[in-house]
């Protein structure tokens, strides 16, 4: 068989976009299929993961950031794995070299530190907090099936009470009677009740909730009763009562808030501070150590204020529970080398070797869009050097170990030397538009398919066309956030023991086990502006130090201001912090005058105590693609799937997507960058991660939910069809007569008091429908973009049936012959060929022998926002979710069942004025027919008003018809036959 190849572009060469490359080369005879081109800005891969070897001095590693891989990063150890295992095949390295596997290049770390500050001490003091987590023999990337939610709850609560026993009488209360209180009982009983409980939350009892409920009060009581005392020194009790707080009000929120069944997303739109608080946490416990570090671990800080906490609550739950109950093998893992050396070199090496073009110096500046606005059509971008022969060799060799540098290698450009003395930075966005030769490539020529791999605040400039056309990609660009960083590393001439530090973590954590010679800190909650810190002085093998050569090496790191905020450069912050605050936890690394002493820093460029600080690494990530992905509360329902750009052309992978994680991570942007790849191929493989909630094999009619279609309300099958719409929802009380002659035989109208009496609910829908397809085809071998104007006759039933609800359409009027006959063949729909038109706020439908039927205007009303969020959304629920009947043969009815994923869609209130000829042809009564706005607050005996909508759309597989009448049958919850 010939394949016709496909020419991929690849935008941006981070974790998302390199993870993509790796997974189409992957594929069998992918040489065949594809020719993949990945364009970089600069020198090297990584974007905010770059790191490089400083040639001037010693080949000292300089970083983004701090970049430490969790042991739950799955897909990334995967992929990372085979990478290595390749590099060896291929003979690009030998398993003997540095870094020869994944082992070597990533060892285990089980352990970190948190930092409590102790109030009204003066200067600060801080304590450190050692938490170590047990190894396992698991091996990360190996996959396997998560937890959903109700077994994170049981670990939680099996935690907790493993934390109440290792206090045993440190932790009392003042019970309501006035005696002592344990909490290691109702504890117990909560753990041993949950056990009891099924796995699978959809067989929970009403009796089962309020089991849980009451356990929990009666935990949150004892909780409260403790009174201040002694304990609160007690470094032990106090941390074991801020875990049983916090782990308690989690617990209730999960109950509480439906979360086993709903998933972590469904509490996303709280701020997690806040609906911990909501479900009974204490302000001790949230501003602990203990919770203040989840906020530094992930950057948590919007514009860089550390008083202005916003993660996502299902986001941040669902991220430590990953972290600390799906770890395998250890907790975290540290590089060896670079993040740049150890990931993006074995990367580059491979896939250059297999065949994957790199355009190195090439910054996209602008993605046009085709005359009919649903592809990308040209890709405008900069050259902005150009090699002098051949192409560009990124990557040079430090001690037997390909790296790459932290500026270009001069010598290979064309007038390199001048270049290098203009100071130019090739990476820099903060002016986006790049110096250097302005170049196109087309679709058809150049490329046929994108994969947007970008970082997110690079896309407000590239981006502009897409924007402009699309509500959602606008709306993404505004709703989902990123920060600023900063960076700083220091080289010294004491190893780290030396500081002082160890003697101060034996102090304050006298019970654990651990060794102080080779503790590995990684350490987060300190003080601002450097938060984090991580010893990383196992890398000095990997650099080339004069003798005396450095003894340890320090990172830190922490969320920074924007760089407009008038602030001290980082090299002024980091002196006066390292003078406040480092020499409290290095109490050994103080002067004479009680600051920190300069003298301990190495520096190949001057020994002054001035020089050698100057001669540490500074950085603050303040543009473009080095600013980090935040979770605000909210912004998962603006996250687009890698499949759902909007344009047929156009993939998308980053830890900006919605990926599962929906965070700044490694493993958020390896699951999106599989989950684009996945879009060129067309596979349906599910990826490990990317849901909460999972299949499971419950008989009908328990509702399920599809890997490709998380929230569709029907049962799972293997094939669906699905599509996304731009379009009019109008909804429209007509004469009851006139509705009940448009039914087949066999369908009678349910009784409704949603409209007037004698009149009947029916909705319109105008749209424009694009990437209709089976759900098993890639977006390639889905229909062309079409014109469908749909009427919906609403509220009707099976004449003496079991009274289930359903919808029937009448007529649904195409443009499009193969989506037309497909209907009608697989579905029974009474689809019909016509002239659609859609001019601006026009729509417009004439037969096929230009006979008019209808046009519809609509008026702008109010901006766009989320669907949830603008009006009666449960009435517009029950209309729309309702399955659908057609009429098939020997007096049989199939349904199916559309879902419109009312829950993530956008929409804008409008109002409309439907006119409808006398020459429709379907008996729907002639005249006008206005409807206004979508609005606020309850409907009164009428019909929801009308919005214009985006969202993306699943049909249920047409030979599912039995089950999913037996689940329309079983979720009945909407009463459509009310009185006022």
């Amino acid at each position: 068989m010939t394949h016709v190849t496909k020419k991929i572009a690849i935008i941006g060469g981070g974790v998302a976009s390199i993870t993509a490359a790796y997974a189409l080369t992957q594929q069998i005879d992918w040489q065949q299929r594809y020719e993949i081109t990945i364009y970089q800005r600069g020198w090297r891969l990584g974007g905010k993961c770059a790191s490089g070897r400083n040639r001037e001095k010693a080949n000292r590693i300089e970083e983004h950031g701090l970049h430490i891989w969790a042991g739950f990063y799955d897909n990334a150890f995967r992929l990372m794995r085979s990478c290595y295992d390749e590099l060896v095949a291929l003979k690009l390295r030998s398993p003997d070299a540095p870094l020869g596997t994944l082992d070597k290049a990533l060892k285990p770390l089980n352990s970190f530190m948190l930092t409590e500050d102790v109030p009204d001490t003066s200067p600060q003091e801080w304590r450190p907090w050692f938490i170590e987590f047990p190894s396992n023999d698991k091996v990360p990337g190996t996959g396997g099936v998560l937890p959903q939610p109700f077994e994170y709850f049981k670990l939680v609560v099996e935690f907790l009470a493993r934390q109440a026993d290792s206090v045993e009488g440190k932790l009392l209360s003042e019970s309501q009677t006035g005696g002592a209180g344990d909490v290691r009982v109702p504890l117990h009983r909560l753990l041993a009740y949950s056990r009891t409980m099924p796995n699978d939350a959809r067989l929970h009892s009403r009796k089962d909730i309020d089991e849980l409920l009451e356990i929990l009060k009666g935990i949150r009581i004892w909780l409260d009763g403790i009174k201040p005392g002694e304990w609160i020194n007690d470094d032990v009790a106090r941390r074991v009562y801020f875990m049983l707080d916090l782990g308690t009000a989690f617990a209730t929120g999960m109950v509480v808030d439906l979360v086993f069944l709903r998933g972590f997303n469904s509490i996303d739109n709280m701020e997690c501070t806040a609906w911990l608080r909501k479900h009974g946490a204490s302000e001790q416990a949230v501003n602990s150590a203990a919770f203040r570090g989840c906020y530094d671990y992930v950057f948590g800080y919007p514009a860089g204020i550390r008083d202005d906490r916003a993660v996502g609550a299902g986001t941040a739950m669902r991220g430590l529970l990953r972290l600390a109950f799906t770890y395998k093998k250890a907790l975290f893992f540290k590089m060896q080398a670079g993040m740049g050396d150890t990931i993006f070199a074995p990367y580059y090496q491979v896939l250059k070797q297999k065949g994957v073009k790199f355009s190195f110096f090439h910054a996209v500046t602008n993605l046009a869009l085709s005359t009919s606005c649903d592809a990308v059509e040209r890709i405008d971008l900069v050259e902005q050097a150009r090699v002098l022969s051949g192409s560009y060799d990124p990557l040079f060799d430090v001690r037997g170990l390909p790296c790459w540098p932290s500026e270009p290698d001069w010598a290979q450009l064309v007038d390199g030397e001048k270049l290098r003395e203009s100071g130019i930075d090739f990476e820099s966005e903060k002016t986006p538009e790049p110096t250097g030769v302005a170049k196109s490539l087309r679709r058809g020529i150049d490329f046929d398919d994108v994969i947007l791999g970008a970082s997110l605040a690079s896309l407000p400039f590239m981006t502009k066309e897409l924007a402009r056309v699309s509500p959602r990609w606008r709306q993404m660009l505004e709703k989902v956030e990123t920060v600023a960083t900063c960076a700083v590393q220091f080289w010294l001439n004491k190893p780290t023991p030396e500081t002082g530090w160890p003697a101060l973590v034996r102090t304050y954590n006298q019970y654990s086990k651990f060794n102080p010679a080779n503790m590995q800190t990684v350490m987060t909650a300190f003080a601002e502006p450097l938060d984090t810190w991580a010893d990383m002085s196992h890398l000095l093998v990997r650099e080339t130090w004069p003798d005396p050569a450095p003894q340890s090496i320090a990172y830190f790191c922490s969320p920074s201001r924007n760089a407009e905020v008038p602030m001290p450069s980082m090299q002024a912050q980091a002196a006066q912090w390292a003078d406040e605050h480092l020499i409290r936890i290095w109490p050994d690394a103080s002067n004479a005058e009680g600051r920190f002493d300069r003298n301990l820093l190495v520096s190949l460029e001057g020994q002054s105590e001035a020089a050698r600080f100057a001669n540490q690494y500074f950085r603050q990530n303040f543009y473009g693609s080095e600013r980090y992905v935040l979770s605000v509360p909210g912004s998962v329902d603006y996250r687009l799937n890698p499949d759902e750009s909007g344009f047929v052309n156009l993939a998308i992978a980053g830890d900006w997507t919605l990926c599962g994680l929906n965070a700044g991570c490694v493993e958020a942007a390896t699951i999106s960058g599989l989950a684009a790849a996945r879009v060129i191929t067309g596979s349906t493989e599910p990826i490990y991660g990317e849901l909460d909630l999972v299949p499971s094999a419950l008989p009908a009619p328990a509702l399920l939910s599809s890997i490709a279609a998380p929230q569709a309300n029907w049962p799972l099958t293997p094939a669906f069809l699905r599509g996304a719409m731009e379009g009019v929802f109008s909804f429209h009380s007509l004469p009851v007569e006139r509705v009940r002659q448009m039914l087949p035989p066999g369908l009678v109208l349910s009784k409704q008091s949603l409209t007037p009496a004698k009149t009947h609910p029916v909705t319109f829908l105008f749209n424009q429908q694009t990437n209709v397809r089976a759900s098993f085809l890639p977006r390639v071998l889905g229909f062309k973009s079409y014109l469908e104007n749909i009427v919906a006759i609403n509220c009707v039933e099976i004449e003496d049936g079991d009274g289930t609800i359903f919808s029937f359409l009448p007529a649904l009027f195409l443009n499009n012959v193969l989506a037309t006959y497909s209907g009608r063949l697989f579905y029974g729909l009474a689809k019909r060929l016509a002239k659609n038109a859609w001019d601006g706020s026009l729509y417009r439908t004439t037969s096929e022998d230009s006979q008019p039927i209808w046009q519809m205007r609509y008026f702008d009303h109010a901006p766009i926002g989320r669907l949830v969020d603008l009006g009666n959304i449960s009435l517009v629920r029950a209309l729309l979710d309702a399955p659908i009947l057609t009429p098939r043969p020997f007096g049989t009815w199939q349904a199916m069942a559309f879902d419109f994923s009312v829950g993530s869609a956008f929409a804008a209130p409008v109002a409309t004025h439907l006119d409808i000829y006398p020459t429709n042809g379907i008996g729907l009564p002639p005249g006008r027919f206005i409807s206004p706005a979508f609005k606020e607050g309850e409907e009164e005996n009428g019909l929801p008003g009308a919005f214009r909508c985006w969202t993306n759309w699943t049909l249920s597989n047409p030979f599912d018809s039995s089950r999913v009448k037996a689940v329309a049958a079983a979720q009945r919850s909407f009463d459509f036959n009310w009185t006022q």
